[in-house]
């Protein structure tokens, strides 16, 4: 990929499915379209202008919270869910619904480029009507089944997701947890984040930092597990929700669930609604005067009034 411009970025990929001056109809039949499915392609002006400006509502939000994404292939589902959650708490429904098909108008410019080989932007079982989308956080009850459920499995991903619940890692930060940025003396851990930014914040549980080998240079990666270690944390989260009835969240439930207890503590401390989401943004690694992206993790109706 060149080193366009996020916007470039942009241009460039829905360039590559530019149908414009080409019959919709007879792309139809030559994809063999059904009611209810997207034809692959633009066919006119007025589309490839809305879905530009939409795909721009994400552009700007990742420049504002992940100032060092600078290519669209950057891009996982977590950072996608962040954003889409915000939306769905300060958004009409309809207004996400257009939101996430113009994405995966975008989404199609990327592979036709590609520059991604995986549905980062807008997986495919995401709907707004069916209520598919992972969304907010999971309870400390819901959490804590899952965790013992997980660890009757596989120790080490039940290990991993309460590190979560104490400092609200994303999984790529906890996949490179180091041992030696664990600093218990100070109760903080050091966090690498994207593009290499890395923060210090407070760990909300002692005991579970204690418990890990921080003999190792990194607590979870090798040179073995590569990609697999992420997909296998996601996984067995999703199986784990559908074996004991609860609503699947993801792995970025757990990052939720931190939030909400961060937000507890500060509510407990005097905090008001403000301070503490200031706080939260921050200790989550976005910029403190963004207090929107909070929303995607702690609904309003959480703080206490």
């Amino acid at each position: 990929m060149s080193r366009a411009s996020l916007r470039g970025q942009v241009e460039y990929a829905l360039q590559a499915i530019d149908c414009i001056g080409e019959s919709k109809h007879e792309a139809k039949q030559a994809q063999g379209w059904k009611p209810g499915q997207a034809v692959y392609g633009i066919y006119s002006y007025g589309t490839r202008n809305t879905v530009f400006d939409r795909a721009m509502t994400l552009v700007h939000w990742v420049e504002e919270q992940y100032p060092d994404v600078k290519y669209l292939s950057e891009l996982d589902e977590e950072i996608i869910t962040e954003f889409i959650g915000e939306k769905l708490e300060t958004c009409q429904p309809n207004t996400v619904k257009a939101l996430l098909a113009a994405l995966r108008k975008l989404q199609e410019g990327l592979f036709a480029r590609d520059w991604i080989d995986d549905d980062i932007i807008v997986p495919d079982e995401w709907d707004i009507e069916d209520n598919s989308i992972p969304r907010g956080a999971y309870t400390m009850g819901d959490a804590e089944q899952i965790t013992k459920w997980i660890a009757e499995r596989s120790p080490e991903f039940a290990q991993a997701l309460r590190v979560i619940l104490s400092c609200a890692a994303r999984i790529d930060e906890l996949y490179h947890l180091r041992g030696d940025k664990i600093f218990l003396d100070e109760g903080k851990v050091e966090l690498l984040g994207k593009g290499g930014k890395a923060r210090r914040i407070r760990f909300l549980q002692r005991d579970i930092f204690e418990e890990l080998d921080r003999s190792k240079r990194f607590i979870y990666l090798t040179a073995e597990n590569g990609k697999t270690w992420k997909d296998g944390l996601e996984r067995i989260v999703r199986r784990a929700c559908d074996e004991l009835g609860i609503q699947r969240r993801g792995v970025h439930g757990f990052r939720g669930a931190a939030a909400c207890e961060f937000i507890r503590i500060k509510e407990s401390l005097g905090y008001t609604e403000m301070e503490a989401r200031r706080e939260l943004a921050q200790w989550l690694g976005h910029n403190p005067h963004r207090t929107e992206v909070t929303y995607a993790y702690v609904p309003k109706q959480v703080i206490r009034k």
